[in-house]
């Protein structure tokens, strides 16, 4: 849904300075449900159950089938390539086997010979990947896009905030209510103020962008992310639940100034006809930055201890730890985005006329 609804404002925003402020638009929109989905989703969990959640997206789903039908304009690449089955598997399998292997290295061990076969099954699967691309004729991720800076950025920055600030967002959570024993509502209301301030970041970013070049942005607020992070490790076995907010409020911040100009970036690495190809690497890279944090953070992290079976403040050290893992992340991605970008052309109309396998070298603004 991310990647379709990216590829959407592409096609129905072309202009630079319109899709700068749907963009804008789109990451308050992501802001606001950051604002209400833990705070419905904490009513829902503490009043009906946690089984309730999951019915939030009937009235939802419906909603957006409505609105699909009746406002949106059918579009499609009228040259759209059949399907990479052969890069599908082989990148699902290598993906797969690295995500259980951190998930599962702790309690297996890492020495065992399940943890040991994943580990080397991973990798050598993800070479096969790019072997398998360079050979087919119609690749799910043309490698010669990655000869573009500004497209490599993108994915870079989508895995460093993803694999940072929210694969963490689930170890905050078991914080706030195992070892500070928040109910889930009162949980999702310590996240109000900071997502709220993250919508009215995100909705502003439309004029910052006119004044900022989208790779500032981008880079700045990864730059705040890793400084927020850090400023998480404040917290404490016995702190107030008040104690996450500064870090928690400056992350925000940084996410709500980094969403919309990475939207920018990513789909201006090529011509609009591309735009769906462009907005589903993204979303991959976001996606698998998010699985690969979670699964990475747990070998850090000693869960358990979350859940009554050791010490809180074996999880507080851990949750310092990955905090701090987190902020290298968040800022390797700020100082790589930073240089990949560092010369910038404005975008013209010109240099959206880019095919992704015909002209992989050119860059643009």
């Amino acid at each position: 849904m991310f990647a379709s609804s990216l590829a959407i404002l592409a096609d129905a925003f072309p202009g630079v300075r319109e899709r700068s402020g749907a963009l804008a638009a789109y990451g308050a929109t992501i802001g606001g449900s950051f604002a209400l989905g833990p705070a419905v989703g904490g009513a829902l969990t503490s009043g009906l159950g946690w089984r309730a959640v999951f019915f939030i997206n009937v009235p939802l789903g419906l909603a957006g089938l409505l609105a699909t039908a009746a406002w949106l304009r059918e579009s499609r690449d009228p040259s759209a390539r059949r399907l990479d089955w052969p890069g599908q598997v082989v990148l699902t399998g290598g993906l797969f086997l690295l995500v259980l292997a951190l998930l599962r290295g702790n309690t297996d061990g890492w020495g065992s010979a399940a943890i040991v076969a994943e580990l080397i099954g991973a990798p050598a699967l993800l070479i096969a990947f790019v072997a398998v691309e360079r050979r087919s004729p119609v690749p799910m991720l043309p490698l010669g896009l990655f000869g573009r800076r500004d497209f490599t950025a993108a994915q870079v920055a989508a895995f460093a905030i993803s694999a940072s600030f929210f694969a963490l967002y689930l170890y905050m959570t078991l914080y706030l209510q195992d070892i500070l024993h928040l109910s889930a509502l009162d949980a999702g209301l310590v996240y109000m103020p900071g997502s709220m301030l993250l919508f009215a970041v995100s909705g502003a970013s439309a004029q910052l962008s006119q004044r900022i070049a989208p790779a500032r942005l981008v880079a700045g607020g990864l730059a705040l992310v890793s400084l927020g992070l850090v400023l998480v490790t404040m917290t404490g076995a016995r702190s107030s639940w008040a104690a996450i907010l500064p870090g928690d409020l400056l992350v925000c911040i940084g996410t709500g100034i980094f969403n919309p100009a990475l939207g920018v970036i990513a789909l201006g690495a090529a011509s609009d006809a591309n735009s769906g190809l462009l907005a589903g690497v993204n979303d991959a890279f976001r996606q698998g930055g998010l699985a690969i944090g979670v699964a990475g953070f747990a070998a850090l992290v000693p869960a358990g201890a979350a859940l009554g079976h050791g010490p809180a403040g074996a999880y507080v050290d851990g949750f310092h730890h990955a905090l701090l893992v987190g902020a290298g992340l968040a800022a390797a991605g700020a100082l790589a985005t930073a240089a990949l970008l560092r010369v910038r052309r404005p975008v013209t109309a010109a240099h959206l006329t880019f095919d992704p396998v015909a002209d992989p070298a050119s860059e643009i603004g």
